[in-house]
């Protein structure tokens, strides 16, 4: 009886922790293609493109603008928030960013300036 009982619990809680893993794993799905993004300051935008893929099971980045492509500096995806550095006029800028509504919102930073950072979806 506790035996049944014991491989019950066991299959169960193997059953939850491989949930578990597919879901995280999921969850980064929708973001994956690339993003027409537009960071502003006092209403001076400046348009780039992030490129998120799927890169050996994770979520990986690139930038891109009119002076090419680069994969995206210390680039982490943490419970929903991307986090990662992006150059800018020689320097490198904190992003954070979330997917809310179907569009990409949040925030840069660096160099004593901060300003909002948006993003759609590019069409494939």
């Amino acid at each position: 009886m506790q035996t049944n009982v014991l491989r019950k619990l066991i299959v169960s809680c193997v059953a939850a922790c491989l949930f578990a893993l597919v879901a995280v794993a999921q969850d980064y799905k929708s973001l994956v293609g690339k993003w027409n993004m537009t960071s502003e300051t006092d209403g001076d935008p400046v348009y780039w493109t992030l490129i998120l893929k799927e890169v050996d099971g994770k979520l990986a980045a690139s930038l891109a603008t009119d002076s090419g492509e680069q994969p995206a500096k210390d680039f982490s995806y943490t419970d929903g928030a991307i986090k990662f550095e992006a150059p800018y006029q020689g320097e490198y800028y904190d992003i954070e960013l979330k997917l809310k509504d179907g569009k990409l919102e949040g925030n840069w930073s660096g160099n004593g300036n901060s300003g909002r950072t948006t993003g759609v979806k590019a069409a494939e």
